[in-house]
């Protein structure tokens, strides 16, 4: 397992990495995401675009006009996006500018209408999250590049590239096919060490989305690595604790011998917990817990062993850098790159690695 101290083994993966492509449904050239994504790059390696967001930001001038920006976004009602809300609003306060929420809902359909909607509002600029890979790019290429205005796009990549699409303002995210690759592949590691069968459960997000698409995908990955690792339940789990209790207990009740958890999103994860302990046993202990998030609940239950490991998603600085990056295109200044979470000054300043257990976790300061 990669803690704080594991200077060695993060060397090794950056060696590596220098010398292999990221395949995501097609080749692409070597960029930062090609790395471990578990790890912010070296200070001496930190990419252009990251360096100009966040000089810019320390200098922190409002806008030279009250802007209006359309916030095109796939959700707005679980702790993750009620976390970018509070991001976003920031820097709204911060820079001077308004913004317009149109929420999806996780359903592609419904952001057609409202990229719709938004473009005929005319606003100054938009930050756009899409549902899914390809529908997002249809409607970037369709609906807001004729606007001429700057686009900002969060939290997924899209058109098929694994980091920055050309033409956008700014793309700013860290949820990669190779970020969500690493987290399972991990858990199957770490979890299943010296067992010959190693019977797991997955929770994911919502069918349908490019989230639960690339945590589907990292499954069959990892699956294909260990193939020590039987995974006895592989479900929609809609980032809902109720479901995710549900969907252990039943795994619990034909498998007595359950090893391990893997989750999508910590809140998620306490379904799994509440499971664990209905069925008498230890989670974290007799039970395995490998999550993903580390808000403040999260960083609790790592400190106190529920959960062996989580890994670090960054809900309010991915909505607050990327309202910068917007700010900066509309003033002139467009990073016109990539902006890795990981390269932020949050992992940066802190355990510089997404990954977080007992060892670690102090190092770390959740925002949300």
């Amino acid at each position: 397992m990669m803690t704080s101290n594991g200077n060695s083994n993060r060397i090794l993966r950056r060696v590596l990495a220098a010398t292999a492509l990221v395949a995501v449904g097609f080749i692409c050239t070597a960029r930062a995401a090609d790395r471990d994504p578990r790890d912010s790059a070296p200070p001496d390696a930190i990419p252009e675009a990251v360096k100009k967001a966040i000089a810019f930001d320390k200098i922190g001038k409002k806008a030279d006009k009250p802007y209006r920006i359309a916030y095109l976004t796939e959700c707005v009602t679980n702790t993750y996006c009620e976390a970018r809300m509070k991001g976003l609003q920031e820097a709204a306060d911060k820079y001077g500018f308004t913004f317009k929420v149109f929420d999806a809902n996780f359903n592609p359909q419904a952001q057609v209408k409202h990229v719709q909607n938004a473009v005929q509002e005319n606003f100054d600029g938009y930050l756009f999250a899409p549902t899914a890979d390809a529908p997002g790019c249809k409607m970037w290429k369709d609906f807001l590049v004729p606007t001429n205005k700057p686009v900002v796009s969060l939290d997924l990549t899209m058109c098929g590239d694994v980091t920055y699409t050309p033409g956008l303002a700014g793309t700013v995210t860290m949820q990669s096919q190779p970020y969500f690759d690493f987290h399972v592949e991990n858990a199957f590691k770490e979890a299943c060490k010296g067992r010959d069968v190693c019977k797991g459960v997955s929770l994911s997000g919502f069918a349908g989305s490019d989230l639960f698409a690339r945590w589907e995908k990292a499954i069959d990955n990892g699956l294909k690595k260990y193939p020590n690792v039987k995974m006895v339940s592989r479900r929609e789990a809609k980032f809902d604790p109720r479901i995710a209790q549900q969907i252990t207990q039943d795994a619990l009740q034909v498998h007595k011998d359950l090893a391990f958890v893997v989750s999508h999103y910590d809140d998620m994860t306490l379904g799994a917990v509440a499971a664990i302990k209905a069925a008498g046993l230890v989670p974290g202990k007799d039970v395995l817990i490998y999550t993903d998030a580390v808000g403040k609940l999260g960083k609790k239950l790592i400190e106190d062993g529920t959960f062996n490991e989580s890994t670090i998603v960054l809900p309010y600085d991915e909505a607050y850098y990327a309202a910068v990056a917007l700010i900066m295109a509309l003033a002139g200044q467009p990073v016109n790159g990539y902006i890795n979470e990981a390269d932020l000054p949050r992992i940066t300043e802190g355990p510089d690695t997404l990954i977080v257990t007992k060892e670690n976790v102090a190092k770390f300061t959740p925002n949300w």
